[in-house]
């Protein structure tokens, strides 16, 4: 069933909800990570890692150029057949499901240490599944149009911690420049911590885009836009905290707005960018939603993925509730986007070369 706010998106709209998707993770844990890998050199292997992406995404969209109608839900099930490719987006949803029920964790984590300190998960989820079911089922559209309206505050935010942590950067905390060594920076670049995994939601939300150029456009831009953001995040962390100090701080954006000391309305700076930030990973999880009951809707043809929305959101909040502390969401989250990175890419060019192979015509799903 069609719902009255899916509506054919262009380029600057699909780029901005890609954006918000790869954005989420960068905001609450990559630069952290990242640092663990390759100390002061993170900022080199975030660029290194958004150029790789580039790269790829060329790759995969001239493959997918007479796919864009079908989405990657269809063209799975109509390429493997209804029972093999069924059951691939089934799990492909399930991933989807559990990267989002561990980012839901971690930012529930993160609000507790901020704003609601003896709050339980529960509660935390209250305001923030509740917003994604809702926006989800709203539609597509509705989805990119919380995508668009987060992005000023989103941009103003990034800008105003970059600006009045002015006083704290120190070029010598970028040395050696090569961090831990050009094999950690390399090995964490190309072959760990899941890449541009949002790849795969641009690929099963293609349906929604008006023609294969916005599709390829607007691919390209958001991996670049989130590319040049987590950069200068990354950049940021590594001039304003030395190593081995900025490996200690497990969500390292937050730690950056209390360094900053410029009278009683930027020591109190924190909530506020919070607030904003909590608005990004919203609309994630609410995309991430979007995608899987497609995908689920191709697997089963019920013709209705708002129907299985319910069901993700609560698989989101149960794995968010799984881990038994902070340190063990983290952990769980590291070893999930290492084994994404390769998940992703056997899937998608497994889907593509074997499609192109037997030659499936472009068109809508059976």
């Amino acid at each position: 069933m069609a719902n009255k706010n899916d509506r054919k998106i262009g380029a600057a709209s699909l780029s901005i909800l890609f954006f918000n998707l790869a954005l989420a993770k960068y905001l609450l844990v990559l630069p952290y990570f990242m640092v663990s890998a390759a100390g002061s050199a993170a900022w080199i292997a975030i660029l290194l890692k958004g150029l790789a992406s580039l790269l790829l995404f060329l790759a995969v969209s001239a493959l997918y150029k007479p796919y864009v109608e079908l989405g990657l839900g269809g063209l799975t099930r109509k390429t493997l057949g209804s029972a093999v490719g069924g059951a691939l987006n089934v799990l492909l949803a399930a991933v989807m499901a559990v990267r989002g029920g561990l980012l839901f964790r971690i930012l529930a984590e993160a609000m507790q240490t901020l704003e609601t300190e003896n709050a339980t998960v529960e509660y935390v989820a209250l305001f923030v599944l509740v917003p994604v079911l809702i926006c989800a089922l709203r539609g597509f559209g509705s989805n990119v149009n919380a995508s668009i309206l987060i992005l000023p505050f989103t941009a103003l935010s990034v800008i105003m911690v970059s600006l009045a942590l002015i006083p704290h950067y120190n070029l010598n905390n970028l040395m050696p420049i090569l961090g831990l060594g050009a094999r950690p920076v390399i090995i964490h670049s190309l072959f760990r911590l899941s890449g541009n995994f949002e790849m795969l939601y641009l690929l099963t939300l293609s349906p929604g885009v008006k023609d294969y150029r916005t599709f390829r456009t607007g691919g390209l831009v958001g991996i670049g836009a989130v590319t040049a953001v987590s950069f200068v995040l990354a950049l940021i962390y590594c001039l304003a905290v030395p190593y081995p100090a900025s490996r200690n701080f497990f969500f390292p954006l937050y730690q950056l707005t209390r360094m900053i000391k410029a009278g009683s309305f930027l020591q109190r700076m924190e909530p506020t960018v919070i607030f904003v930030w909590t608005g990004v990973i919203i609309c994630a999880l609410s995309t991430s939603v979007v995608a899987g009951g497609r995908l689920l809707d191709s697997a089963c043809g019920a013709g209705d993925p708002r129907g299985f929305m319910p069901m993700l959101v609560f698989i989101v909040f149960l794995v968010g509730t799984l881990p038994a502390s902070e340190l063990d969401a983290y952990d769980v989250y590291k070893v999930l986007l290492n084994w994404s990175h390769y998940f992703y890419i056997a899937f998608v060019f497994t889907v593509l070369t074997v499609a192109r192979l037997r030659r499936v015509e472009r068109g809508t799903a059976a």
